[in-house]
């Protein structure tokens, strides 16, 4: 009889010091920010593929964020459009979609190069998902911000930009998990991305 409750009391002490192991990990990962960095390295990788997607296939692409959205939970997705959507390199700056605040234009000619752009954009079918999305942790948050934006978005929809002539738009994309930070700086004319362990306020 004492055999039998030995053995159950090993069992249940194997049960208990496994679920404080499990604990521990946890916590661990999210004071080392473990999953954000994860999500750190695979929108780099995300980032570089659609840049080079765009430029040698002639088609816009872009990365489009869902956050923090109370109904489904957050994710990002790579798309392509069906076909190209041509814009002259100094234009980048003036594509920006419905959807995420701008500043406005300052002159008749800034209107008019935002309208055709925007117009271009929003006639492109981007239904060519080249990757299905890819759910961000719960315990990870992200913002967006790209060139112009009055603020990072941190909810709703935001898009970043891959056009065919080999430019993206300026944008700082910031990753956290905890009290830690990581945020991606992307520039609009190589692609390149620089990673700072720390959260930046937008250049605005």
């Amino acid at each position: 009889m004492s055999r039998g409750l030995t053995l159950i009391e090993l069992l249940v002490s194997l049960a208990i010091i496994t679920v404080v192991l499990g604990l521990s990990v946890m916590g661990i990962g999210a004071l080392t920010g473990t999953r954000a960095k994860a999500v750190t390295n695979e929108l780099v990788g995300a980032i570089r593929t659609l840049y080079d997607k765009a430029a040698l296939t002639g088609r816009t692409c872009r990365l489009t964020f869902s956050l923090d959205d109370d109904t489904e939970p957050a994710y990002y997705q790579a798309e392509c459009s069906e076909r190209a959507v041509a814009v002259r390199r100094e234009s980048a700056g003036a594509a920006k979609l419905e959807l995420q605040e701008t500043m406005a234009p300052q002159t008749e000619l800034e209107k008019e190069e935002r309208r055709k752009i925007e117009a271009l954009l929003t006639q492109t079918d981007f239904s060519a998902s080249e990757t299905k999305p890819r759910t961000l942790p719960s315990s990870v948050t992200v913002s967006v911000w790209t060139e112009h934006k009055l603020k990072a978005a941190s909810h709703g929809k935001a898009h970043l930009y891959f056009f065919p002539q080999g430019f993206t738009e300026n944008a700082q994309i910031v990753v956290r998990q905890s009290n830690n930070a990581w945020t991606l700086i992307v520039s609009g004319l190589t692609g390149k991305v620089q990673i700072v362990p720390e959260a930046l306020e937008p250049p605005i």
